[in-house]
């Protein structure tokens, strides 16, 4: 995929086309990479998710749609003959879903194909998702009922809750689209089906203006009334923060301060036993552990030490948001050693990542049981990161919410940024884009550990860039790390 030949197609208001005979999740990563270039060069970097998840329901469907045709050609039955249907998808989930990993060799070469189009006229963008397999009646029928079901969400809770429809596995895919598109500011007038006797065209017109529309439900006024009821950080600790930010101050009377809180204490002495600051000799005091580790990060043990003693206080200890962040900072720690990063963001990485789901508490703590079952919709798939389904059911996802916490709680603007921006660094200031990344390098490896993630949800321009764009190279980087982390945790 040339992404410079495409992109200049659509400066010239030539329609750029792109044919499959399967769209693999390879090539749905490829697709995701597109995107961020032609929504960048289109000035809408902040609709890539919406348009993204949209295609890529499309072109599943399509997939289906021609996998369907393929093996009732295969099984000399005539799609369109009422009896042959239904003996056909009797049997649709056993021969083609479960073994979907064998579709590509039946239909690669064939006869059916699926085609991406995309053109620019003016600042308004045209896409289309066409595959040579006409609907029938049933399908035309289900799509519609689909379609008009969508219309009476205002968010993704209400759909989960209520749509049961799971022919041919689709499940919510078009009442998702159409959530997406009405509450984008996109429109859902803006998708459309069409079909003949010969083929099916999905198409999607993205205009100038978009104007989101403010989603309101009681979950995220439940969720905002909660951050304002939470404690601000412990004084103990924010008047060591303002110690640590005051360039007059004294070492000793910044140990004096620490040595009243023990645990802190504890805290700072194994972070300066630790192997990421490689001691020759081990350190003992308080005063010689400030001096090992620096005051950037000392300061950043006091944000954590502070929001951990909030959470666990509030919520519970929530182990799992817990070991999951523990171990993505262990990993962003890892990749700061393997790859050169600036003295600028070195101190701040590790916190960064250790912080970077404190949105999540929020989410789990008003309705645990909902927001699993969206982890679970979309675990161990590429289908990309789950903030828009999100913020379809609550109008805010976990970064937003974390970013929201870090500015309760005066955070530094890096930490905040990595915080809110950690699952779209494309959208992060160019001056901290390098420090989002490598968080959402690690979060993206720590959930391919967790099996939360495939290997091709993660952008493959991010990937080249820590030479991580081969799967084995990945799935081998993935299981050292595991094992480094694994040994420093016994």
């Amino acid at each position: 995929m040339n992404f410079q030949e495409i992109i200049g197609q659509l400066e010239t208001a030539k329609e750029s086309r792109i044919n499959y005979y399967f769209v693999t999740e390879e090539q749905n990563q490829e697709i995701y990479a597109l995107l961020v270039h032609v929504m960048g060069y289109m000035d809408k970097l902040y609709l890539v998710e919406v348009v993204f998840t949209v295609l890529k329901e499309l072109l599943m469907n399509a997939n289906k749609a021609n996998a369907k045709r393929d093996y009732f050609t295969r099984e000399n039955l005539d799609i369109q003959n009422p009896k042959d249907y239904q003996k056909g998808m009797s049997l649709f989930q056993e021969n083609i879903i479960q073994k979907w990993s064998e579709q590509l060799e039946h239909l690669d070469g064939g006869s059916f194909y699926i085609s991406l189009l995309m053109k620019v006229e003016a600042k308004t963008i045209h896409f289309a998702v066409e595959n040579n397999a006409p609907i029938t009646t049933e399908e035309l029928a289900r799509v519609n009922k689909r379609i008009e079901v969508a219309k009476n969400y205002n968010d993704l809770a209400d759909a989960f809750a209520d749509v049961s429809d799971s022919t041919e596995s689709a499940g919510l895919g078009l009442v998702l689209i159409q959530l997406l598109l009405k509450n984008s500011g996109i429109g859902s007038d803006k998708f459309r089906i069409h079909t003949n006797d010969k083929l099916t065209r999905a198409t999607l017109t993205v205009p100038e203006v978009t104007t989101p529309l403010e989603i309101t439900t009681n979950l995220k006024t439940k969720i905002l009334n909660e951050i304002d009821g939470l404690p601000p950080l412990p004084h103990s600790l924010t008047k060591i923060i303002q110690l640590c930010n005051n360039p007059d101050s004294d070492f000793n009377m910044i140990a004096g301060e620490i040595e009243k809180n023990p645990a802190l204490s504890a805290d700072l002495l194994k972070l300066s036993n630790s192997a990421f600051f490689a001691n020759r000799s081990q350190v003992g005091s308080i005063i010689q552990a400030i001096k090992v580790v620096g005051l950037k990060n000392l300061r950043n043990l006091l944000y954590v030490s502070g929001v951990r003693k909030i959470m666990d206080g509030q919520y519970g200890k929530m182990m799992d948001v817990w070991e999951h962040s523990n171990r993505c900072s262990f990993y962003a720690r890892y990749l700061a050693a393997e790859h050169t990063v600036t003295n600028k963001i070195v101190d701040i990485i590790a916190v960064s990542a250790l912080l970077h789901d404190i949105g999540k508490f929020l989410l789990l703590s008003v309705d645990r049981s909902f927001f699993k079952k969206i982890e679970t919709y979309q675990r161990g798939s590429d289908s990309g990161n789950s903030t828009l389904l999100e913020e379809m059911a609550i109008g805010l996802s976990h970064p937003q919410l974390g970013a929201l916490l870090a500015e309760k709680w005066e955070f530094p603007a890096d930490l905040r940024v990595a915080i809110e921006y950690h699952h779209k660094p494309f959208m992060a200031p160019a001056d901290l884009r390098d420090l989002v990344e490598m968080v959402y390098m690690a979060n993206m490896m720590s959930d391919f550990q967790e099996s939360k993630k495939g290997f091709y949800a993660i952008d493959k321009n991010l990937l080249a860039k820590y030479s991580l764009d081969d799967k084995e190279v990945f799935t081998k980087a993935v299981k050292k790390v595991e094992a480094l982390y694994k040994a420093t945790n016994v």
